[in-house]
């Protein structure tokens, strides 16, 4: 289990949480993102191993519930392990726990891998330096479900990335994608998030105009990124307390 499992210590940061003290929702993915790539180097698939074999990583959906909030400067453990890969598809587990081992949040991520050339998928089960005894923790057992649609009839909240939202792929990076959605809502003080998902269905680039569209129905918010085109870009599931 040495190498299936990674973990390391953070000091959360002021610049983490938003005005009501909450811990922001792109700082978790940052967090989850980081770790996650820190691993991916030492079993030898990161992004430039894995481009030499002209491969690439893509994240279809991510999940994620609130346990407890922590506070800044608070020192964390971010623990994070891939699961067996299933036809497709490579799931990859986080959890950020304090300094006495209790869970704050936990996460379930979806990847896909394509050719960097094609791009298309690809399947390859062997990906990892070891193919049994992954790391057995899992957070949500069902698998991830599809974000409901809805209709985009309201006024929508309009952003256009630019070049600071971008990563090494050159599209919007996936920790982005909740400022978008919490900047439509513009919440209140006494919004407090559950379970967060969103579903990654095509790269946005930098300069392309995004409409979010929102809709609330009791503690379930869903939203939605347009492009210009009227394609969903992302799709977003929100449960509050």
């Amino acid at each position: 289990m040495e190498n299936r499992l990674w973990k390391d210590e953070y000091y959360l940061r002021a610049s983490d949480f938003d005005k009501y003290n909450n811990i922001k929702l792109s700082a978790i993915l940052d967090l989850f993102q980081d770790a996650a790539g820190r691993h991916a180097l030492t079993l030898g698939v990161g992004f430039d191993d894995m481009l030499k074999r002209s491969y690439l990583w893509v994240l279809v959906k991510i999940k994620l519930q609130i346990i407890s909030q922590p506070k800044s400067y608070q020192k964390v453990t971010v623990k994070t392990w891939p699961l067996a890969p299933q036809k497709l598809y490579y799931r990859r587990e986080y959890s950020i726990e304090n300094q006495s081992g209790e869970k704050l949040i936990v996460g379930s991520s979806e990847w896909v891998v394509i050719d960097s050339e094609k791009r298309k998928f690809v399947s390859n089960p062997n990906l990892y330096p070891f193919t049994d005894n992954f790391y057995p923790e899992i957070n949500f057992e069902e698998r991830l479900a599809k974000v409901p649609d809805f209709k985009a009839d309201a006024t929508p909240y309009t952003v256009t990335p630019g070049f600071c939202e971008l990563d090494a792929n050159d599209h919007v990076n996936n920790t982005k994608y909740a400022n978008y959605v919490l900047d439509a809502i513009s919440p209140e003080k006494d919004f407090q998030i559950d379970l967060f998902q969103i579903d990654f269905k095509k790269e946005v680039m930098q300069g392309s105009k995004l409409e979010i569209y929102t809709q609330k129905e009791d503690e379930v918010i869903l939203s939605k990124g347009l492009n210009q085109d009227g394609e969903t870009m992302f799709a977003c599931y929100i449960k509050c307390k």
